[in-house]
């Protein structure tokens, strides 16, 4: 996952795609979520002393729901635009080392952090109930989920006027 960056240098806007799938263990990357092959699809363009990266990175991903606890699966694409930089001036660049971009650490740092999000069913999923445990997404139950902190109680009777 090395790019020759003196070539794509020498040429400013010259452009160059990368479109492959590689395993995860060739970027080291082991999470729990992961189900398949990451999916690389980038575009590198030059410009007099950098090299722009952009695209996206995906992999896809299989997690129980946070909230009901039901297998979900999917796939979590993280959309990438970095610099690299011969001399890194701003800090948020990637270097350009020995005349070659190293793309392994934009790679798990995408992928690591999309795969790292909460997944879940549908955007309205009701979750368990806390008392009984059954999916109210299937049914209800007669649970009182009320939470009630005491320390508070005595201002329940309290009215105040205008």
């Amino acid at each position: 996952m090395r790019v020759n960056a003196v070539e794509m240098l020498r040429q400013p806007g010259a452009v160059r795609a990368i479109g492959l799938t590689i395993d995860p263990a060739a970027v080291d990357v082991a999470h729990e979520r992961l189900a398949g092959d990451i999916a690389i699809d980038l575009e590198l363009e030059s410009t007099t002393d950098a090299i722009t990266v952009g695209g996206t990175i995906s992999a896809p991903w299989q997690a129980p729901c946070r909230r009901c606890l039901r297998e979900v699966d999917g796939v979590a694409a993280a959309v990438v635009d970095e610099v690299y930089q011969r001399e890194v001036t701003d800090e948020q660049a990637w270097p350009i080392d020995g005349g070659q971009l190293d793309l392994v650490p934009l790679v798990r740092q995408a992928t690591l952090l999309e795969l790292d999000a909460e997944r879940l069913c549908a955007g309205d999923c009701a979750g368990l109930c806390p008392v009984c445990g059954i999916d109210r997404n299937e049914g209800s139950c007669g649970c009182v989920t009320d939470v009630r902190d005491e320390r508070w109680a005595a201002l329940d009777g309290l009215v105040i006027d205008d």
